[in-house]
């Protein structure tokens, strides 16, 4: 229990280590200088970062989103300021709307190099300044007055679909970026290969249903348990369950499915 508590505490610092580095890393994060690039014949580093992204739930699912993603992260810190659960009646129609996002992103990604007949410059990680070297860090002299816009934008979106949708909303809702995951996600669920999941052992299970009150995607993860399934294409594998269950009934496994 204390070794699992401890990775609970370390993803929760890591959270608040991303959401320190977001404005220097920024650029690399972006859903909308991929589509600048794009337009403009570069491929950006952002590009990559996605590219990443999906590779990597070929093998660990929507992980990246619990441990990786820096707008994941300001959704968490801020949602345990302010602390508002999703509402589980709602939850399934809502989520559906960040599939539509997730159309219309892909298809503007789409659209830039098949006007320009591909990606004519390549890829540039100093995008959207190709010739200074410096762009690399978004955080600089000539970037703060578009800097303290955008934030001033994301804090008022995050804030926003905080108070009136609850922790992690953006992610359930609207995040096109987290599809990403999710169709990783089913991929190697359908082909069943080794791959980071979670598996249960519900004949354990005592319903204290603390692993449902602790997630972080509002989840009803009790249910998963009694069902013995614990797939769910909103699960970013972050573990809380895992870490508040006191009878130690769910955990990662990282092996071939049944």
């Amino acid at each position: 229990m204390g070794q699992r508590k401890k990775s609970f505490k370390f993803r929760k610092l890591l959270m608040f280590l991303w959401l320190i580095a977001l404005p220097i890393t920024f650029n690399w994060m972006s859903p909308v200088l991929i589509i600048m690039g794009g337009f403009e014949g570069y491929i950006t580093i952002s590009f990559i970062v996605f590219a990443t992204w999906f590779i990597s739930s070929l093998f660990f699912g929507r992980a990246f989103c619990a441990y990786g993603c820096q707008w994941g992260a300001v959704q968490e810190v801020l949602g345990d300021t302010i602390p508002k659960k999703l509402d589980p009646t709602k939850k399934k129609k809502r989520r559906k709307i960040k599939y539509i996002v997730f159309i219309v992103w892909i298809a503007f990604i789409a659209l830039g190099p098949i006007l320009n007949l591909g990606y004519q410059y390549g890829f540039s990680p100093f995008y959207p300044t190709p010739e200074d070297p410096t762009a690399i860090i978004s955080w600089n002299e000539f970037a703060i007055g578009m800097l303290i816009f955008y934030f001033g934008i994301i804090g008022s979106v995050a804030i926003l679909f905080t108070i009136v949708g609850g922790k992690r909303s953006f992610c359930n809702y609207a995040c096109p970026m987290g599809v990403l995951g999710v169709i990783g996600t089913k991929i190697k669920n359908a082909f069943k290969y080794p791959s980071l999941h979670l598996e249960v052992n519900n004949e354990k299970c005592t319903q204290c249903k603390q692993c449902s009150k602790t997630c972080e995607m509002g989840l009803d993860v009790n249910e998963l348990v009694q069902k013995g399934d614990m797939y769910d294409p909103d699960c970013i594998l972050c573990g809380s369950c895992i870490s508040n269950c006191p009878q130690d009934v769910i955990n990662y496994a990282l092996k071939w499915r049944k």
